[in-house]
């Protein structure tokens, strides 16, 4: 057996971090999302916003590998970390959550800043465009402190849509 060091507890959170990150897309994976961003921002989440990229299956075919999509989320995520907006990454890797953090007011008499989801989706698509992609969406209120409660709709709104044009999953 190999010795296990002893780490501080700022090491072991650091670690978990790191752990929970996906570098491919440049966001959180589910479960790290789940377990370690969601506890911080619930009280503070507003909207969810839950997309599903089309056509990955046939990019990752002609470009014989995930990287080319890979690059591809990354740039069109980029533009929520200049912001207060937290991504995560879900199910298949084509899918994905951004939650709208409602900024609040930092002195006495000034007043929070006011989150529009449809603006914020509409950043998204106008960034999946530049890169040749679009996604079908769904835009949902926070209602609970459970993740999973929030997300149900959304999923199945974003599953309903597909599957009306003809791209839900087969199974």
């Amino acid at each position: 057996m190999f010795p296990q060091k002893e780490r501080t507890p700022e090491e072991l959170n650091a670690l978990i971090r790191a752990l929970a990150w996906n570098d491919a897309f440049g966001c959180y994976s589910k479960a790290g999302f789940k377990k370690l961003i969601w506890p911080e921002i619930a009280e503070d989440a507003r909207w969810i916003i839950y997309f599903d990229v089309n056509g990955v299956h046939e990019i990752n075919e002609l470009n014989n590998g995930y990287e080319a999509f890979d690059a591809m989320m990354r740039d069109v995520l980029s533009i929520l970390r200049l912001t207060d907006y937290v991504a995560g990454q879900l199910n298949s890797g084509d899918e994905f959550l951004i939650c709208l953090i409602e900024k609040k007011a930092q002195q006495p008499g000034e007043l929070r800043q006011a989150i529009d989801p449809q603006a914020m989706m509409q950043r998204l698509i106008d960034e999946l465009k530049k890169q040749g992609l679009t996604a079908t969406f769904a835009i949902v209120p926070v209602v609970s402190m459970d993740l999973d409660i929030n997300l149900k709709p959304a999923i199945s709104e974003v599953f309903l849509a597909k599957k009306a044009r003809g791209k839900g999953r087969r199974h």
